[in-house]
């Protein structure tokens, strides 16, 4: 909430700036013209130009998305299993102890590593949990279930995820449909 109301506060000071300048600029380019009308202080016109300033620096701020606006989020190719389904969903930040949410969105990731030149049963699908970083661009997956590492750090890298052996999963652009369980329109995270 405080955050809210100090953008609307950064946004009614921008406003405010940029009304006065507008006004400024009318008078200076019309000599005839009234002075404007006004009740513009110094603090009032120096929070609005800093707002001014301030503005497209927040607007560079990254933050790691959800859902489909994720770029983690998707199906993949993994070279090591060749035609295996790999699947990632990223949903919402997990609840802290705190009661606060945690600023890294959670994954859901499926997959196979054997008999996949056909569709999968349910019970040959392995899930893992992962976190994706604050700004967007890694993901940490627990591999620990599968006998891995528990906080394997990909990084996004154009068109998939490159891990640090060198593998890097390459995303399909419309999914692997094929890849999924029969009994499955879509894998849930559970």
């Amino acid at each position: 909430a405080a955050s809210l109301l100090r953008a609307a506060r950064l946004g009614s000071h921008a406003a405010h700036a940029v009304s006065m300048i507008a006004a400024l600029a009318v008078n200076a380019l019309l000599p005839g013209a009234p002075p404007p009308q006004t009740t513009a202080t110094r603090r009032g016109l120096l929070g609005g130009f800093a707002a001014l300033v301030a503005a497209p620096a927040a607007s560079h701020a990254v933050s790691a998305r959800t859902g489909l606006s994720s770029v983690f989020t998707g199906e993949y190719d993994d070279p090591q299993h060749p035609g295996c389904l790999r699947s990632i969903k990223v949903g919402g930040a997990p609840m802290l102890p705190s009661g606060r949410r945690s600023r890294n969105p959670q994954a859901a990731i499926a997959g196979v590593d054997s008999a996949c030149d056909a569709r999968p049963e349910v019970s040959a699908v392995w899930k893992l949990t992962g976190s994706v970083a604050e700004s967007g661009e890694s993901i940490a997956i627990d591999f620990s279930p599968k006998g891995g590492p528990k906080d394997l750090l990909g990084v996004w890298e154009g068109d998939g995820i490159k891990f640090p052996d060198g593998n890097k999963w390459t995303k399909v652009p419309n999914g692997t449909p094929s890849r999924r369980p029969a009994s499955l329109a879509t894998l849930n995270s559970d």
